[in-house]
């Protein structure tokens, strides 16, 4: 399995040392959660987590076999996941669709509920 860079991917906690969290990925590879990634917060952070513990990581670096991850990461948008169907999607006119008949529908729902309570 390749690991590219902001591939999202659960983790399992296999050991924490002064370095970090070493994870156990899919397909039995393994990654780093380097203690850096949680800046002045390591030590009360490292506490949050035990061995075998399930954990949502990004990947930050992959390089010669080397996996770095993150936590803190996760969420950053500029770290776009590569097997995300909808990464290059700019066109929201299906959400807008959608969210105009959902909206139409609870109106109506709520005419509906209003006409039967008299």
């Amino acid at each position: 399995m390749k690991f590219p860079i902001g591939l999202r991917l659960n983790a399992k906690v296999n050991n924490i040392t002064k370095l970090g969290i070493f994870v156990t990925l899919p397909h039995r590879h393994h990654g780093l959660i380097f203690h850096k990634d949680f800046g002045d917060k390591w030590e009360s952070v490292k506490k949050k987590y035990s061995v075998g513990d399930e954990i949502r990581v990004v990947v930050i670096n992959n390089r010669e076999g080397k996996i770095s991850l993150s936590l803190s990461q996760v969420n950053n948008s500029d770290l776009v996941d590569p097997t995300n169907e909808f990464k290059d999607s700019k066109d929201f006119t299906p959400l807008a669709k959608l969210l105009e008949k959902s909206t139409d529908k609870i109106a109506n729902l709520k005419n509906q509920l209003n006409l039967s309570d008299r």
